[in-house]
């Protein structure tokens, strides 16, 4: 029922694996009844003056208005308020707490109103959802983001052993200062270990809708390796689809994540660049995309081609397989910001391992390019 959701708001708005509780806190937060439910949580937002607003998200559709943070903020952002709450419970940057509750609330709001009336009582999915959120809102904030991180609950009866492996780590840590670093420099040889995958098939990228895929599956917090990162430089590799452009600037390139614009046969690309093991799509997409989505909604008979391009270090399957879950983040970022599902199209390369860019970070990315 929210699968999609969670995927997207993941990917978009850089909570990663901590979209799910996130969601889960906000059914919560909406359905209470000490609150008034449902009912109550749209109250809030009248008082506000927001009617209008409201009003357009029941029983979901095209028709629903977008709500802004600084409006989150009026009507959620009190110090008791959820956005307060997601922000010391689950380690959520505040603006991205706020971005992502301005997606999923007409959404949501939509699926829980169907033919626009509120019910008299929820599904069992959602008064499921409702119930771990409930538990992580009346967590301390000091264990919210360990309960957060495993989804609904069940890791307190290991917490002791957490504790213990921690402190393991942190005497480790204390051992090895001074030691040279994980991530290898882009002129160091290359590291053995790969970059981590996420979960799902390996395969040949393919169309299909980005819920299909596994990427929401796959926390990058659980990767216990990565390939090496680099300094920034000239992308060197041509574009997924094949076709000559005038290409990023070395200057542009950035060493981790990021979105580098650019143009290929006059029309709009993207570069979209990766923290080493990640999947999580930089903060500055929206922006730096909006050209080629404002393209793509003009020219209907375009698509958006979305390829994955891996280093050469580690394990050629897993790094494949990582830089798949990229182009599919990639994707329903596309699809979030309103380029139609049928007008991408995820595309392996003929040479998805790039030997040819300047450094391992150069490698971590994911072209996109018009294909009329």
């Amino acid at each position: 029922m929210f699968d999609v959701l969670i995927r997207e708001v993941g990917a978009r708005f850089g909570v990663g694996d901590k979209a799910l509780p996130l969601l889960q806190m906000l059914l919560a937060y909406m359905t209470a009844k000490e609150t008034g439910g449902l009912m109550g949580f749209l109250e809030k937002f009248k008082a506000a003056g927001l009617g209008p607003v409201i009003q357009s998200w029941l029983g979901g559709g095209p028709a629903a208005q977008p709500v802004s943070n600084s409006q989150l903020e009026t009507v959620l952002g009190s110090s008791g308020g959820l956005l307060s709450q997601l922000t010391a419970k689950l380690g959520v940057d505040r603006e991205n707490a706020a971005s992502a509750l301005g997606y999923l609330l007409p959404a949501v709001v939509g699926k829980l109103t169907p033919g626009g009336s509120i019910p008299s009582s929820m599904p069992p999915e959602v008064a499921s959802l409702a119930a771990a959120g409930a538990s992580l809102l009346a967590a301390p904030a000091a264990s919210s983001v360990a309960a957060a991180q495993a989804g609904s609950g069940g890791m307190m009866k290991w917490l002791p052993w957490i504790i213990v492996v921690i402190a393991a780590l942190l005497g480790l840590n204390y051992c090895s200062k001074g030691s040279a670093p994980t991530d290898a420099p882009a002129t160091a040889p290359a590291a053995s270990a790969p970059e981590p995958a996420a979960s799902g098939s390996i395969g040949s990228f393919g169309p299909g809708p980005a819920a299909s895929t596994g990427a929401a599956s796959a926390p990058d917090a659980a990767a216990s390796a990565s390939d090496a990162s680099g300094a920034s430089g000239a992308s060197g590799a041509s574009g997924a689809s094949g076709a000559s452009g005038t290409g990023a600037q070395a200057s542009e390139e950035p060493a981790g994540a990021g979105v580098v614009a650019w143009l290929s046969n006059e029309t709009p690309a993207l570069k979209v660049y990766f923290d080493s093991g990640k999947i999580d799509v930089s903060g500055e997409f929206a922006a730096k995309s909006s050209e080629l989505v404002n393209y793509l909604k003009a020219h209907t008979d375009a698509k958006a081609v979305i390829s994955g391009f891996n280093d050469a270090t580690g394990d050629a399957a897993k790094n494949a397989e990582l830089s798949k879950h990229r182009a599919e983040a990639v994707q329903a970022a596309l699809v979030a910001a309103g380029v139609p599902q049928d007008q991408t199209l995820l595309e392996k390369p003929a040479n998805a391992t790039d030997t040819s860019a300047a450094s391992n970070s150069a490698s971590r990315r994911v072209e996109v390019m018009v294909r009329k």
